[in-house]
């Protein structure tokens, strides 16, 4: 499904970083307008994703975009090849009232932030400083909020979508973003990762 595809974004971001394309530009060139890698010749599942999300969370199907190593091929910072049954399909949904509302939610839960006990544990930490730290980068990762029956709806409803496709990836996630801005920045730590060692990469090219 992947085949090779994930050279053409390893040439493409040499090529472009050593003509200083800046990192926005090149943010946005790789994750909003060039194809999803594992949907390549697969674009009828991608739709069927995409709409299976778009119908239940009333979004604009635009805004429904992948990221990750599904996107790309390879993952920028395990620099390992996406691998088909095993990786996960990481979607962001780029929506402010969407976010708005889920922000809300966990305003409310907590009492303005002011009970964090609301906040679960995972590995053994509470997660509301991964939750505050998502949303000082405009995001919302609904897998850290503070309990709710808005996040057990979202996460309920991602296991539904993972268990039709456990063929394809290990899970299927969902994250929000405020704005198409905060999502174009999140991916530019991808491509400053990149940029830090593009050598690092080269074992990548070249494997199917």
């Amino acid at each position: 499904m992947v085949e090779n595809i994930h050279n053409e974004f390893i040439k493409v971001l040499k090529k472009d970083i050593s003509n200083r394309i800046s990192h926005n530009d090149l943010s946005r060139k790789i994750f909003l307008s060039y194809k999803t890698a594992v949907f390549k010749d697969d674009q009828e599942t991608e739709y069927k994703i995409k709409s299976c999300i778009q119908e239940r969370i009333k979004t604009p199907f635009s805004s429904i975009q992948v990221t990750g190593s599904s996107k790309t091929g390879f993952s920028f910072f395990n620099r390992t090849l996406f691998t088909i049954g095993v990786s996960d399909l990481d979607v962001s949904i780029i929506n402010l009232d969407l976010y708005n509302s889920y922000l809300e939610a966990a305003h409310k839960e907590t009492r303005g932030f002011t009970d964090l006990t609301k906040f679960p544990l995972f590995n053994q930490e509470r997660t509301d400083k991964q939750f505050l730290k998502n949303l000082q980068k405009g995001f919302i990762n609904p897998f850290y909020m503070p309990e709710s029956q808005l996040k057990k709806n979202w996460l309920g409803f991602f296991r539904e979508i993972s268990n039709k496709y456990t063929n394809k990836f290990g899970s299927i996630n969902g994250a929000i973003y405020a704005s198409e801005y905060f999502f174009e920045q999140k991916q530019v730590e991808c491509i400053e990762e990149f940029e830090r060692n593009t050598k690092a990469y080269d074992s990548l090219s070249g494997k199917v």
